[in-house]
């Protein structure tokens, strides 16, 4: 992990945060520390086995949120939220949540056949990281930032929350 972010006091969703400047992992540390980068093992051994650290070595909780683990004593809570480069033309999206709505406003609103006719809208739209859709009735909400999709949820049968590339 190559970039400190900033120290994390209110917010527990660093995945956001990082994959909205666009890297590969996300990670937190010491409760407070949250690092963003490319290459997990950039400064690791060549043989990470030898130096695997175990879940339970990672406990201490967010400030954010107690429920969550925010890595340990010089240990790294590691998660991998980006994707893969792309050929030119293809769309990448990923599940992110099942039956859960965003409770911010969307930054639009349309309606479509399919996730994948959705994706193609946020696609050509100007900005969208994600979208959520019903697949019973259509719904189709873009969204133009990651960190947005942090902000709150709930759980509503039948939609899906995803990200883009």
């Amino acid at each position: 992990m190559t970039e400190l972010i900033h120290r994390i006091w209110k917010t527990t969703c660093v995945c956001c945060y990082c994959k909205e400047q666009g890297y590969m992992y996300s990670g937190t540390e010491f409760t407070v520390k949250c690092y963003c980068g490319d290459d997990p093992y950039q400064y690791g051994p060549e043989d990470v086995g030898d130096f695997y650290k175990q879940a339970y070595d990672c406990n201490y909780a967010c400030i954010g949120d107690s429920n969550q683990i925010c890595g340990g004593f010089w240990v790294l809570s590691v998660y991998e939220i980006g994707y893969l480069p792309l050929k030119q033309g293809q769309i990448q999206l990923k599940l992110v949540s099942n039956n859960t709505l965003l409770t911010a406003p969307a930054n639009q609103d349309l309606t479509s056949r399919s996730k994948i006719e959705c994706a193609r809208y946020c696609k050509v739209s100007d900005d969208c990281k994600g979208f959520v859709i019903s697949a019973e009735t259509g719904q189709c909400r873009l969204y133009n930032s990651y960190i947005i999709m942090c902000e709150g949820v709930k759980h509503v049968h039948g939609f899906k929350v995803y990200m883009m590339k």
